[in-house]
Order: C-alpha cells, then structure tokens, then sequence
C-alpha cells in the first residue's frame, strides 16, 4: 500500500519536471526561432543598406565626359567591384530605350569599352526604370540580367546641374547572406544546447523545490488519514505551498482538539451507558449495532460477544419486530415480553432521524427495562389492600354481629350482653393492633422512626419478655425457657426495640407450637457481635415458604395457626434488626420446629 503511494507520488514529480522541461524546450526554441528570424532580417537590412550607400557613393563618384555623354570605363567598374564585393551595372538614360553596360568577358578587347545590352524583362525594366525615375531602389530577388537570387541596390546617376544621367545598380549573390545564416544557426543551436542543460538541470532543481513541500504534505496528509492526527509538517518554504502545509499544521491540530474532545464524550457517554441499569441498543436501517451497552446483555440473556439480535432467539422476535415496525413507520413502539429466566421486560423503542423535520428515518433505539420488580410491587400493593380490608374485615365484622343484636334489643340476659363486650373488646383490641403494626410499618419505612442505640445487658430484656408472654403460653400449654451462658451479653440496641422483637419472634412461636410444646429465647456471644433468638418444636416452615415470611401480610399454613395474626410482625422484626445495625435469619425444618436468629452489635 505504502509502495503504491510512493510510486503515485513520484510520478506526480516526474509529470511536474516534465512540464517544467517541456514548457522551458518551447520556450527556448520559440525565442531561438524569433531571435533567428530577427537576426537575419537584420542582417540582411543592413546588407541591403550597405549596398545601397554604396551605390550612391558610386554615383557621387560617377563623372560625364567633356561633350556631356555617360560612358563609364571598363577599369572604373573593375575598380567599383572590387571596393563594393558586388557586381556592377550603370543604367543609360540618354536614349529612348533602357540600356544596362556590362562588363565583357574578354578581357582582350579595349579596356575602356563596355558592352551595353537592352533591359527587355518586364521585371528587369521595371527595376531599372524605377532607379531612372529617380527613386533608390532595394530588392532581393532573381533578375534576368543577374543569374540567381540577388540583393539588390539601385541608385540615380545626376550632374553637376542635377540633370539625370543615368543610374547605377549593385548586385550581390545571397549566398554570402545564407553563410552568414548558416553562421546565425550553428551558433543559436549552441545557445540552445546550453540553454537546454540549464533548463533541465533549473528544472529539476525547482521541481525539487516544488513537490519535496508537495511529498511531505501528502505523506502528513495520508498518516492523518490513517488516524495518525498530530502530525507537523516542518521546513515549509515561504510560498503558497508553504501556507498550504501550515494551513495542514493548524488543521491537524484543531483536528486532534476536536477528536481528544469527541473521544472525551464519548467515553463519558460510555460510562453513562454503562451505567444506567436500563438495556439500550441503537441500530440502523441495515441492522447494523451502533450502540449497545452491557445492561441489554444481561436484561435479554444474550452473550457479549455474537449477534445481539439473533434469529434463534424466539423471545427476542418480538423486540425485532418491534425495531423494524418503528424504522419503516417512523412512529415509537412499546412491547412487553418474558426472557428465559422469566424476568418480565419491556421495551419502547424510538425512531432515529437525521433531518430537521423528523421524516427521514435512518435507525431505531430501543429502551428495556426490567419491570419484575415493578409488578411485583404492584402485586404488593393489591396483596397490601386486599389484606388490609380483609383483616379490617374481620375485627369490624365482629363488632358489627355483637352491636346490632345489643340494638335491637335481642340479648335480654345479662351474661349475654357481657359476652357480647368481651367480644367486642376482644375484636377492638385486635383492630388496635393491626392500626399500630400498620402505623409502625409505616413509619420505619418511611425512616420517620429513629433508634437511640446504648450499652444494655440483654439477659434482663429476656427475662421481661418471658414474663410478658408467660401467661399467654401458659394458657396455649407451651412452656417457656431461657438459655445463656452466664455472661454479661453486653450490646448496643434499645431496650424498647429488641423487647418489641422479642415478643414477635415468641408470639409467632406460640402460634406454630401445639400444646406440650417448648418455646426457648437464647443469646449466646459470637465474638464481635451477640446473637439472640427464638427456638421453638412447633411444626415448622415449609421450604418454599422461607423466602416469602418476610413479606407484609405473608402467613403460612392457617390450619396449623393456633391463633390469626396481622402477617406484620416478621416484616417490622426485620426493619427494627436491621435500624439497629443488625440482621436476621430463620432456619426451619418441617416438623422439627424454627429457630429465628438476630444479631446484635457491641459496644
């Protein structure tokens, strides 16, 4: 991966050096043409110049003879080509045609005699009829009375009064101009090899300059990519590109602000998932997890580490229905179900949207919630009602079948109406009880009711309620007995409240034991704390019981109750053990009797 990319790179820097070597080929070869062009055209303006000075240096020199003719000497052009380098031919204007001298071949015959020949070519007479009219004329151009292409200069020939003579013409090949050219040439190609090495060597060296900034941007930038957000780009030049990487330098490092604080949140995000007791797990439209925390797992019974919504799992098939209903109507749903262990869970599940107005849905997140607990305690509270008015019920029904016959005057015997008091006593006193076991109930649940703990010694407080609930055994055929190791049994508690306990623990005792029977209250030192309790032989408690006695208005087997209780006292034993800093604990066997065992601290 990292190969592919340095080739990519690398190519990058071979395309940019090939464009600056390309631009700077064209370039050079485009101002060696221009130069070339410009040189030779000046060249060959000068030449053409120079011709033209000298042909009207000839003229100057040029003299008529004594009768006013124009007859130049064959010596006097001799002479004229050789100072010039060019061939020289004199225009006559004497007659009514155009005549041109040149110079004869034989150089036997009378050195002042020329030959002069008629210009007949239409371009030839135009040229010299030109220079007759008295007009200097240049041209480069093939001639008919000159064999090749020639420069050309052409000049009028006056006297001395400025009448026109004659004209005089200078010819020189063009050769000598393409030897200058070719000169011209040899010496731009070396301009341009030189010119080109330094191109190439200017180029490579800026192309360096330019995409080494350019290769190390892009490495930061492809290490970002990869996560890596703290990189610095060092070295940068004082350029455009240079800016470029310290634009990167500043982006990377907002860019790390950003994410140390997107990843701060998120964690603490994490941490308030993980947190909350309450399953939630968050999906798209394609089924895919976006969030789950550990509560769904142990709320649906699902392992950690698979599908958190799989297929097999048939109690989950309503929560997926219930995810796909939400996401394609876009509206919530709430659905109620059992899992495995039979823990009763329920889900609302919510739309997920990513627009403004709420209409485009992109997942659903769902809420569970373990609700045992909560219909558990409603079950309580209907349990509570109904046995409140049951055992309001009772009492009030008593009092109500001795009341009306008192009124309507059905009891006439004076033991009769006495009877009916003491049952009606009897009922009240038992309507008395079951108000103070609620109120207390009430009020240590509440935390309205606070212990004061103290030293005490607890085989007095045994001893007192023994003696409170003697007489009541007395009449069940129970007998009573306490059991302690001679000790002080020093603790910390309040009289009021372990006596209250006591006599809860003996009269649930007395309850459940058949006359013959036995009742012991015991203490006995347990190192750091002392424990006391109630035994009894009476008929024990079912096991399926043992959890359940603890509850308000709980009672067990009726037909093995000597006497009705309220269903209270174990629940307000419990909290009085628990306020003082103790706990409490029942071991039963059917048949063999209970033992009721609670803790106290010492001082």
């Amino acid at each position: 991966m990292h190969l592919r990319r340095r080739k990519k790179t690398m190519s990058i820097g071979t395309k940019t050096l090939l464009s600056h070597i390309s631009l700077a080929i064209a370039i050079i070869i485009l101002a060696c043409l221009l130069s070339y062009a410009l040189s030779y055209q000046y060249i060959r303006r000068s030449r053409i110049d120079d011709l033209v000075s000298k042909a009207e240096k000839i003229a100057d020199s040029a003299r008529t003879t004594r009768d006013g003719g124009f007859s130049p000497s064959r010596h006097a052009v001799r002479m004229f080509e050789g100072l010039t380098n060019a061939k020289v031919f004199f225009l006559d204007a004497d007659t009514e045609i155009v005549r041109m001298s040149q110079t004869p071949v034989d150089e036997a015959e009378d050195a002042d005699d020329l030959q002069w020949v008629e210009v007949l070519d239409t371009i030839d007479r135009e040229f010299a009829e030109r220079i007759l009219a008295g007009e200097t004329v240049s041209a480069v151009q093939r001639f008919e009375f000159a064999q090749g292409v020639m420069l050309f200069a052409g000049t009028p020939i006056h006297d001395k009064t400025g009448a026109l003579r004659g004209g005089v013409i200078l010819a020189q090949p063009v050769k000598e101009l393409r030897v200058l050219s070719r000169g011209i040439v040899f010496i731009i190609a070396i301009v341009i090899g030189v010119s080109l090495l330094l191109a190439v060597l200017i180029s490579m060296q800026q192309t360096h300059v330019l995409v080494e900034p350019l290769q190390r941007i892009t490495r930061a930038a492809r290490q970002m990519e990869a996560g890596a957000y703290a990189q610095r780009i060092s070295g940068l030049p004082n350029n455009e590109i240079g800016d470029l990487g310290r634009a990167l330098n500043c982006m990377s490092g907002r860019l790390t602000d950003v994410i140390r604080n997107l990843r701060k949140e998120r964690d603490k995000l994490e941490l308030v998932m993980s947190g909350i007791r309450e399953g939630l797990i968050a999906v798209d439209t394609k089924w895919h997890v976006v969030h789950v925390n550990e509560a769904y797992f142990e709320l649906t019974e699902q392992g950690g580490g698979g599908d958190v919504l799989p297929e097999s799992a048939e109690d989950l098939r309503s929560l997926r229905n219930a995810l796909d209903a939400c996401m394609r109507q876009g509206q919530p749903e709430q659905i109620d179900w059992i899992n495995p262990s039979g823990r009763a869970l329920s889900a609302t599940v919510s739309p997920l949207s990513d627009s403004d107005d709420g209409t485009a849905t992109v997942g659903a997140v769902c809420l569970v919630r373990d609700v045992s607990e909560a219909q558990r305690m409603e079950q309580l509270r209907r349990d509570y009602v109904a046995n409140i008015s049951h055992e309001l019920r009772t009492p009030l029904t008593g009092i109500r079948g001795m009341v009306e016959p008192l009124i309507d005057g059905c009891i006439e015997t004076e033991q009769e109406r006495q009877e009916c008091y003491r049952v009606i006593l009897k009922e009240t006193i038992r309507l008395q009880k079951l108000v103070g076991e609620m109120l207390d109930m009430s009020r240590l649940q509440d935390g309205r009711i606070s212990v004061e703990l103290e030293p005490m010694e607890l085989p007095g407080i045994l001893e007192a309620a023994l003696r409170e609930m003697r007489q009541i055994a007395d009449s069940s055929g129970v007998s009573l007995h306490m059991e302690t190791d001679g000790s002080p049994l020093a603790c910390m508690g309040n009289e009021g409240r372990i006596m209250q306990v006591l006599v809860i623990l003996l009269d649930n005792a007395l309850s459940f034991t058949p006359r013959g029977g036995s009742v012991t209250v015991f203490a006995r030192d347990e190192g750091e704390r002392v424990a006391v309790g109630v035994r009894d032989t009476g008929c024990g408690i079912e096991p399926k019981d043992l959890p359940l006695i603890w509850e308000r208005f709980y009672k067990a087997d009726r037909s093995r109750m000597r006497t009705t209780g309220t269903g209270l006292g174990l629940s307000i034993a419990k909290l009085i053990v628990e306020l003082m800093g103790g706990s409490i604990g029942v071991t039963s066997k059917p048949g063999s009797g209970s033992e009721f065992v609670f803790t106290l601290n010492k001082p």
